[in-house]
């Protein structure tokens, strides 16, 4: 049940045809520059701005590895006579090959990091590493971006599979199995390949695989996987640029001063990522919860996962808030932390076991808030922006689905089977969860006031604290001077917040009524018939 839950979740996501952006279009040129047997965009470089200049010649500026992983369904496609069908419509604004690679590239390893996610947290807290899963998947940036041909969901995929195999081993009892290390070297190396900057959690696995046992041996073993992993990566380099070391990342202006664009971290610009309007906690508050559980799991004595989850998170924070455009341009949220994802949505296991209810509540009012934009638009410039979410779809204006591909149907009525998808997806995880005991009105109550606590920060704190004015002026600075909205604007995201919040208060009145029902259909047990002497009845049976 909770896999056919996750399975749901991602077939809900499969419906929904995203506008393209530069970042998916320059990896798409990649792509189709590939499969001309070239490294060079030139062919198809008035498609992107997210490209690099070098020696006469463009490139994209992405890394090759997402590019890489979607270039043998591109070539079947070809092969096959398909790509001459494949075309932009609904207004020119979505790209049908986008899409169908988006599906590879992104929704995949989405699933698949919902599924360790769910395997992993079941070992922890059985039964509910299901619903740390649904939330992953649908109540964070993982729910925009497995929509997307961008390279975060692949490389956190890859880097979060690696810390699963290498937690597996710890746990295992006899010799190690080095072909595990290297494995999650491999993988890890490959997560480079895909996106720079999970070099960060390569260092703190790789700590992680030499703190216990034989760490010369599994030090070595894991780096050579490493080692591998980056092949690709390196030969791209040298097929492209003539040296196995540079990047066409380095060729960007802006990101020639510091390291790469990243400078010193910066305390307030944290605070903007975690608290503006596109503030990850704003938009995803059930990660509060997976920061709660972590803390659950270093006092249960897995002091070391908990250890890891805490240090792959506080680093991206901190390298992140060094970047010069700490958001990364027109997205809903930060992306550069979509590979903290996983590793905080891990330990919502526990904390969906110790309390239920304010979790429920946030992880229904973070599947709101991350619905609605995936729905209208993901890509907004500034966090004034956010706002327009609501009104877009209060002009019943979405984005194109597999229905509107299918049938020219538009609005709201297009994304009925996502609605229905992710509604189901919600009742099997409660249907795969161990049923609790009665809800009392004092849980009813917690859980109301913490998505209520939510609701009023979301509302007041990004604008009254002058959270989303400092991150607009950074925008400024990074070189768009229409980011900085002095007053809240025509479309406060206080509607967005509005609405998450009754899906909140809905979610809580079926969590007191449900278990009732859930209780009467269960059938009685031979424990049960052992304490009372009496037989199962027939129905129960």
């Amino acid at each position: 049940m909770g896999v056919l839950a996750i399975v749901t979740l991602a077939l809900g996501a499969a419906t929904v045809i995203q506008i393209f952006s530069w970042n998916q279009s320059s990896h798409y040129a990649l792509v189709r520059s590939l499969d001309r047997g070239m490294p060079q965009i030139d062919r198809y470089q008035r498609t992107t701005g997210d490209k690099a200049f070098y020696k006469g010649r463009w490139y994209s500026a992405r890394a090759p590895g997402t590019a890489l992983v979607a270039l043998p369904l591109y070539k079947t496609l070809r092969v096959t006579g398909v790509t001459p069908h494949l075309k932009r419509f609904y207004h020119g604004k979505n790209d049908q090959a986008i899409w169908i690679l988006g599906l590879w590239a992104a929704l995949l390893p989405a699933l698949g990091t919902m599924l360790l996610v769910r395997y992993v947290g079941d070992r922890l807290e059985p039964g509910y590493g299901t619903p740390a899963a649904i939330a992953l998947g649908g109540g964070t940036l993982f729910l925009p971006f497995s929509t997307m041909l961008f390279s975060h969901v692949l490389s956190a995929f890859l880097g979060f599979a690696a810390f699963v195999l290498l937690w597996r081993e710890r746990e295992r009892d006899g010799p190690d199995r080095l072909w595990a290390y290297a494995l999650a070297g491999g993988l890890i190396g490959y997560a480079i390949t895909t996106e720079y900057p999970l070099l960060f959690v390569g260092i703190v696995l790789g700590i992680y695989a030499i703190s216990r046992g034989d760490w010369l041996r599994r030090g070595a073993v894991y780096s050579a996987g490493v080692a591998v992993g980056v092949v690709p990566l390196a030969l791209f380099d040298k097929w492209a640029y003539g040296s196995f070391t540079h990047v066409a990342y380095a060729d960007i202006p802006k990101n020639q001063g510091g390291f790469f664009g990243i400078r010193l971290p910066s305390p307030l610009v944290a605070i903007e990522l975690l608290f503006s309007s596109r503030g990850l906690l704003t938009l995803a508050p059930v990660l509060v919860m997976g920061i709660v559980g972590t803390v659950l799991l270093y006092r249960r004595g897995r002091r070391s996962e908990a250890i890891v989850i805490g240090a792959v998170a506080f680093i991206f924070v901190a390298y992140n808030s060094g970047y010069y455009l700490p958001y990364g341009g027109q997205v809903p949220g930060p992306r550069f932390l979509i590979t903290t994802l996983p590793f905080l949505a891990l330990p919502l296991a526990l904390s969906f076991k110790r309390w239920p209810l304010p979790t429920l509540a946030l992880a229904a009012a973070s599947v709101a808030a991350m619905a609605i934009p995936t729905l209208a638009t993901p890509l907004v410039s500034s966090e004034a922006d956010t706002g327009i979410w609501m009104h877009l779809l209060e002009l019943n204006y979405f984005q194109a689905s597999v229905v509107t591909h299918a049938t020219g149907l538009e609005g709201w009525a297009a994304f009925i089977p996502f609605y229905l998808l992710v509604a189901g997806a919600g009742v099997l995880a409660w249907l795969a969860t161990p049923p609790g005991g009665p809800v009392s009105a004092r849980a009813l109550a917690g859980g109301a006031a913490t998505a209520g606590a939510w609701a009023v920060l979301a509302i007041l704190a990004p604008r009254w604290l002058g959270i989303d004015h400092a991150a607009e002026k950074r925008i400024v600075a990074a070189g768009d001077p229409t980011a900085v909205h002095e007053k809240f604007g025509d479309y406060p995201i206080s509607h967005l917040v509005f609405v998450a919040a009754g899906v909140t208060l809905i979610t809580l009145a079926a969590a007191a009524v449900l278990p009732r029902f859930r209780r009467h259909a269960e059938p009685v047990s031979d424990a049960d018939v052992a304490q009372t002497g009496e037989a199962a009845p027939a129905s129960a049976a």
